[in-house]
């Protein structure tokens, strides 16, 4: 067993409070995953709905998000609804998916931060025929994804602001800020600097590839 699943398989001991029904699957093709009922409440935990749902670790894990899957065959296995052809589920753009792992997922968190939200929003769905939350899917998403936290559709300027923090260190906080609006640095862009310098340098030149092709 690698790394990853070993991982896995210590972290699942510790949400079976989390999912009722809980049951830890040995590993299928050397993969392991776990199953449950995720339970969905109100602000006064009264029970809204719940999912049956199994979770699968992927190689990487913690550095990639487990795969999750809807048992019950309600929602439908369509982009649309934001479940890829293999029937698992689309959390979240990448770059979403790539920050949050970087700074560090357990199944814990992940279940709360992530996995809640996505069935949350499909629930609102079904109740009333649109996701409250919803980015665009593939490459369009992903691309929201950057003019959102950037604040400006300009793909130019993000692919130089991206450029900009993965060579430079912080800047001052009185200084001009580097995406060029001449307001202090403090007052722009500070939060997506230290956002993203957390990152590899790998990882940032890979959005900025991702940009460059898509510009």
């Amino acid at each position: 067993m690698n790394n990853s699943y070993q991982l896995f398989k210590q972290e699942a001991e510790y949400i079976k409070e989390q999912l009722d029904d809980f049951l830890y699957v040995p590993e299928a093709h050397g993969i392991p995953e776990i199953t449950g009922t995720l339970i969905l409440t109100d602000d006064k935990s009264v029970q809204i709905d719940a999912y049956k749902i199994r979770i699968v670790c992927t190689p990487d894990y913690p550095m990639s998000f487990p795969y999750i899957y809807e048992c019950s065959g309600r929602i439908p296995v369509n982009i649309d609804w934001h479940v890829y052809n293999d029937g698992h589920a689309c959390i979240c753009s990448l770059p979403d998916e790539m920050l949050a792992c970087n700074d560090g997922i357990t199944l814990g968190t992940f279940i709360d931060i992530w996995v809640k939200p996505y069935f949350f929003n499909q629930k609102h769905r079904e109740l009333h025929g649109f996701f409250l939350h919803e980015r665009s899917h593939g490459t369009l998403g992903n691309i929201e994804f950057f003019t959102e936290v950037f604040k400006t559709k300009d793909i130019r300027i993000i692919i130089h602001m991206l450029s900009y923090i993965k060579s430079n260190a912080e800047p001052n906080r009185v200084n001009e800020c580097f995406c060029g609006s001449r307001l202090k640095y403090r007052h722009c862009h500070r939060d997506v600097f230290r956002k993203f310098k957390k990152l590899p340098d790998e990882h940032i030149q890979r959005f900025i590839n991702f940009l460059n092709s898509n510009t």
